[in-house]
């Protein structure tokens, strides 16, 4: 079993689209396979988490069959970008471990490989 950490910074504009499907799809992959895999939303990526949180965007569902392995979204940039009560509302966990920001330290302490998009 692989312990995997998807992290994404991108936003669903333009190539942010289809590196964030294909990380979804990836983590759909993981889990088929019995890996422990978990997905962090950070950076500009907290704007996608609040989109694809909305019943109303195309890959909304994508979204929802890998929803259980969101551990969150970085909280100093879901503020920054201004989708922070977006992202409440949804229910989406808010992480800040790390003055604020999501640590990515501790997702190499749990022992899992970082993939980034």
């Amino acid at each position: 079993m692989h312990k995997i950490a998807l992290v994404i910074y991108s936003q669903l504009e333009g190539s942010g689209r289809s590196a964030i499907y294909r990380q979804m799809m990836f983590a759909q992959e993981l889990m088929r396979a019995g890996d422990d895999v978990c997905i962090v939303f950070d950076g500009a990526g907290s704007t996608a988490a609040a989109a694809l949180a909305d019943p109303g965007n195309p890959m909304h569902l994508l979204f929802e069959s890998v929803r259980a392995q969101v551990r969150g979204v970085c909280r100093y940039c879901a503020k920054s970008y201004g989708v922070l009560e977006a992202v409440e509302a949804a229910g989406l966990p808010l992480l800040g471990d790390d003055r604020g920001h999501a640590s990515l330290r501790a997702l190499l302490q749990e022992g899992r490989h970082i993939v980034t998009v």
